[in-house]
């Protein structure tokens, strides 16, 4: 009897402790970084939107691979997708880029659209609260940085005066280190205190990636005129993340869609199949993807570039 019970006692201790473990982990945010409303930027509409871009206010936009890099392909597309099935994709390794983008407004100076790798975090992923458990699923041994942020920083002769992130996930904010603090990051709507299990694995390493930094400006509006002049919107598109956020900057060239992780990979976009277990909820994310994919269909003229490969 004494052995059985100390069989129970042991059963029920192990069910508590997954039971604590598995409540711990579904109430873990994005980070615990400070958010508040922005400042700056109006709400606006998908018309204003569309008018725009016939604007002839216009922002410089420079495209800038910072690393080559893979990932398996069930986290870029859903293969559960019935077009995904059909087409008999498999969870191959895929080959990926990492972006970032430097904005230039003729009135209010330099940002960069999410930031890139910098050499910092890839050298010294401990100083960032890396586990070292979690470092081989990072998959740094297969990152390869072409131009670190500390370079893009460099060539850039004026302060930054903004970050805009297009959602928290690791690789697009792993340039913060190589960024000066008291530069102000700009994220949407509800991405800091979305709650989501894997959360708990990265979320100490984004608290430290923004620690010592200014409250998080979170976008307010699905439509948000950023500069108030039409030249650059910020467009909700949650899914992949709660505050998930495309970019629609109007250039000297054209319009230029920065889509984000709204679709990882030309297959995806071109085959309306939308991200797959990366994202928080498929289901929104499908409906962003699409209404992106719509944005474009009607306005011929606008340029896409991806979160991770080009189209």
């Amino acid at each position: 009897m004494k052995k059985r019970h100390y069989i129970l006692i042991s059963a029920a201790a192990i069910v508590t402790a997954v039971a604590l473990f598995a409540a711990w982990t579904s109430q873990a945010t994005a980070t615990r970084h400070q958010a508040t409303p922005s400042p700056v930027g109006a709400a606006s509409s998908r018309e204003a939107l569309v008018n725009s871009l016939q604007n002839s206010k216009t922002v410089s936009l420079s495209v800038i691979r910072s690393a080559n890099w893979s990932a398996p392909l069930s986290g870029l597309i859903n293969l559960d997708n019935p077009t995904a099935q059909r087409a008999a994709l498999t969870n191959t390794e895929e080959p990926i880029q990492i972006y970032t983008y430097h904005l230039q407004h003729p009135e209010f100076g330099d940002y960069l659209i999410d930031t890139g790798v910098s050499n910092e975090f890839v050298d010294n992923p401990g100083t960032f609260n890396v586990p070292a458990w979690l470092e081989p699923q990072l998959r740094f041994d297969r990152m390869e940085i072409t131009v670190n942020t500390e370079e893009v920083v460099n060539n850039i002769e004026a302060p930054l005066q903004g970050i805009f992130i297009t959602h928290l996930h690791l690789d697009h904010v792993s340039g913060l280190p190589a960024i000066d603090n008291n530069v102000p990051v700009y994220v949407g709507k509800g991405e800091a205190q979305e709650k989501y299990f894997l959360f708990a694995a990265t979320r100490g390493i984004v608290d430290a990636l923004l620690k010592g930094r200014p409250e998080l400006r979170e976008w307010q509006a699905s439509y948000v005129d950023v500069f108030n002049d039409g030249s650059v919107f910020a467009i909700h598109s949650p899914g992949h993340t709660a505050g998930s956020t495309a970019y629609l900057v109007n250039t000297p060239e054209g319009p230029v869609l920065l889509a984000g992780d709204v679709s990882h990979t030309a297959w995806g976009w071109n085959n309306q199949v939308e991200p797959g277990n990366f994202s928080t909820n498929q289901p929104r994310s499908r409906e962003s993807l699409l209404n992106l994919i719509k944005l474009v269909e009607d306005n011929p003229q606008i340029q896409v570039r991806l979160g991770h490969k080009e189209l």
